[in-house]
């Protein structure tokens, strides 16, 4: 339908207020706002939906708030992509007849047409989008007046939707889904039931800043607002569910009281939905798999050479990957998984499966972990990686481990792979000593304490006191990971080489959206974040000499922002001779942090944060070509700087270049502009560039303003300490750079630059309330 979902803003509402709560009515395609009662300022509207088959597959609806007339309103919904399996949770704001799409995210969309239940919550200038109960984003907009009334509208389809219901913003919406894992259950003919956990929790409320409910004091020192407690420290309580199998000839499904169990009965595909018993907008649908059972065929290959940990071997790290070589590049099947027992009593310790897993990133027992999806298994080279699930593995240990025939697809010392065996005996016994937890190694290969970078990080957590330092050194190497630090300072991470030690895995907001935050054990959906390394509630964390790379591309389904780093601290984080590359968001930081003659690449808002105050020095901040618009230039820097006292981000002798990008292409002439502002008044625009070389690539007129149709900066008029700044600019050559096309920026004479910056002790004056931070290279 393009940017209008109406023709014609002149058309008149059609009232819904008489139907009954529950009912399912239809919203056809391209009719008016179809609009209920009025609602208070701050209000949340809600309904269940899905497109009519008959129909067709693609379409929007949105349910609509803020209802001022057919022109005006704002809009929370899903887009229908049937072609790509892929739907677009957005949030709209319809203005003058045109329509504007505010934040949006994909995911993956069923083809069996259910239900999905979205709400729009509207609190003062903040909109947040829940689906199914799960909150996936929230945006700041003060365009259109707080009040009015609400609705559904269609686009491209027609869909059935039930009558939009309405609430108090403080009142959360109840959540039912499966807990602990993705909702996607793969089971396996032979298998006995498995249980699993479902976190069916009612509304509660949620009145005020929810940081007012963050602990203080001890353990949590360092915790920031978007670390916000979880449902049940605010009185969620538990309901009852039933569930419900498409087709009980497949799989038996039971509801219990905070569970599911599951009895593979035929092979196939259908799905199981869980449904609250009072209320018809609570539920949740997931998928199930049955695959038959194709246990390795007793291969007549031997494992001894092609297999890590090796058949037999001692002394194994107990976070070990496991690893088969094949003769050339392998295929991963679509069906299958590799399963590790306990040696001694046969128990199962893991299942990872040739499909995509989730994982709760941690150690045993930690009361927050980071849960994420991912995919475990990784092709490299003649190699097969398979990346057990976090903690999996006990000191002194021994383990069996068998892999179904289809895994994986390729020839095996010689032989067509057909899995591998118990009678293989591909044992290994784990280390029975428990390491030091102040200095630790970590290598793929070779001698060490740790394999993974996480597997030392859960044992610092886990085992060191809060505040002593400890020292990971990382052998060169590719460590093919996300990673997870939280409540523990003082850790560095030291690698081998720079370019030599590479973190690097996919992670997007089509696969784990929104900047991410840990959760405890009864938190419903899956929270951890499309960074590949998320930090909280630490202080001096160091990284040094190494590359943290998030490979996902933006073009691609997982992409749009796709970060490297997300410090979200309120401690002091120290970056440098390191590397960071990525697209969109590469680094998010907030609180105090130091980058030191560092690399950061990307090419849209690739630096930015909620901070109080960011240095890079002597560092290359590099525009790379972006894979999702060759001709995109992007934005270097969107700050978010927490007030109007702290210091922002500032770049001293640093240089601003380009180059390709992961498709190869690179960024045009004059493309790229030093910033843009999110538009928010309570977020600070402080960013400034003293003695640093800028190449061509930069705009001529440097800032993203209304100029460039963004918003206009806060403050909007630069002083020598507060918004977007710059001196001594030159070119790539160290030759003065001409700024007088310069706009909604401030160039500083010699003395404002001093005051801007002076010295590092003088930037990080302001951190613990005082205390200050000299950091030293």
């Amino acid at each position: 339908m393009g940017p209008r979902i109406a023709a014609c803003a002149a058309m008149m509402a059609v009232s819904i207020s008489a139907a009954a709560a529950g009912q399912v009515v239809r919203i056809d395609a391209g009719a008016p706002v179809r609009t209920a009662g009025a609602t208070a300022a701050d209000a949340w509207v809600e309904a269940r939906f899905r497109p009519l088959a008959a129909q067709g597959g693609d379409g929007k609806l949105y349910v609509v708030g803020r209802y001022q007339d057919e022109g005006n309103w704002y809009g929370a919904g899903l887009s229908f992509q049937s072609a790509a399996k892929r739907m677009q949770v957005e949030i709209v704001r319809m203005q003058g007849g045109q329509l504007t799409r505010l934040k949006g995210f994909g995911r993956a969309a069923a083809a069996d047409g259910r239900f999905h239940t979205v709400r729009l919550e509207m609190a003062g200038s903040t909109l947040v989008v829940y689906l199914d109960g799960e909150r996936v984003t929230n945006v700041t907009d003060t365009a259109l007046p707080r009040g009015g009334r609400t609705g559904m509208v269609a686009s491209g389809t027609a869909f059935e939707a039930s009558i939009p219901v309405t609430g108090d913003p403080a009142q959360k919406p109840a959540r039912l889904a499966l807990a602990r894992a993705p909702q996607l259950a793969q089971l396996t003919l032979g298998d006995g039931p498995v249980r699993l956990d479902v976190s069916a929790l009612g509304t509660y409320r949620q009145a005020g800043d929810p940081a007012a409910a963050i602990p203080t004091g001890k353990p949590g020192t360092f915790l920031t607002t978007a670390s916000p407690p979880t449902a049940t420290a605010f009185g969620a309580m538990p309901f009852r569910f039933t569930a419900t199998a498409a087709n009980p000839a497949l799989v038996r499904a039971e509801a219990n009281a905070g569970f599911v169990t599951l009895t593979p009965l035929a092979a196939g595909a259908t799905t199981v939905t869980l449904a609250s018993v009072d209320d018809p907008n609570v539920l949740s649908v997931f998928d199930v798999r049955v695959a038959e059972r194709k246990e390795a065929s007793g291969g007549a290959y031997r494992l001894g050479g092609a297999v890590a940990p090796a058949v037999g071997e001692r002394n194994v790290p107990y976070d070990t990957p496991l690893r088969l070589r094949f003769d050339a590049m392998p295929t991963l099947g679509a069906a299958g998984a590799v399963r590790v027992y306990r040696k001694r009593d046969g128990a199962l310790v893991d299942t990872v499966h040739a499909g995509g897993e989730y994982d709760r990133l941690g150690y045993e027992g930690q009361s927050y972990r980071r849960a994420v999806r991912l995919q475990p298994i990784a092709i490299e080279g003649r190699n097969a990686i398979v990346h057990l699930h976090s903690a999996k593995l006990a000191p002194g240990e021994e383990y069996l481990v068998t892999v179904d025939d289809g895994v994986f697809n390729g020839r095996f010392n010689g032989q067509p792979f057909a899995g591998v065996g118990r009678e293989h005996g591909w044992t290994f016994r784990t280390r029975a000593a428990i390491p030091r937890s102040d200095r630790l190694v970590v290598d793929d290969d070779g001698a060490a304490d740790f394999r993974t970078v996480q597997g030392a990080l859960n044992h610092v957590m886990r085992h060191g006191a809060r505040t002593a330092p400890a020292t990971v050194d990382i052998r060169d190497g590719r460590y093919q990971e996300l990673l997870y630090l939280r409540g523990k300072d003082n850790v560095t991470l030291r690698g081998q080489s720079r370019d030599g030690v590479v973190i690097d895995a996919l992670n997007g907001d089509g696969l784990n959206p929104g900047s991410g935050t840990a959760q405890d054990a009864q938190s419903p959906g899956i929270s951890g974040g499309r960074a590949i390394f998320l930090v909280e509630d630490a202080d001096l964390l160091t990284l040094d000499t190494l590359t943290i790379r998030n490979s996902t591309l933006r073009a691609s389904p997982n992409g749009g922002q796709v970060e490297a780093l997300f410090f979200n601290s309120e401690g002091r984080l120290v970056a440098k001779n390191a590397s960071f590359f990525s697209e969109q968001d590469t680094i998010q930081v907030r609180g105090y942090a130091w980058f030191y003659r560092t690399l950061i690449a990307g090419n849209v808002d690739f630096i930015w944060g909620n901070n109080r105050a960011a240095l890079f020095e002597d560092s290359e901040i590099r525009t790379v070509g972006d894979s999702a618009n060759s001709n995109n230039g992007g934005y270097l820097l969107q700050a978010r700087t927490m007030s109007a006292g702290d210091r922002g981000f500032l770049f001293v002798n640093s240089r601003l270049t380009h180059g390709p990008g992961p498709t190869g292409n690179d960024v045009p002439a004059g493309a790229t502009w030093l910033a843009r502002s999110p538009g928010y008044a309570t977020a600070w625009d402080h960013i400034a560039f003293i003695d640093c070389r800028m190449g061509p690539h930069i705009a001529p007129a440097g800032w993203a303003g209304p100029n460039a149709k963004q918003p206009v900066p806060n403050p909007a008029v630069a002083t020598a300490t507060a918004g977007w700044r710059e001196f001594g600019s030159m070119d790539l050559d160290g030759k003065p750079l001409d700024t007088s096309q310069r706009v909604h920026g401030r160039v500083l004479g010699a003395a404002e630059a001093k005051e801007a910056y002076g010295s590092r002790a003088a930037f990080f004056s302001g951190f613990g309330g005082g205390k200050g931070w000299n950091p030293v290279p």
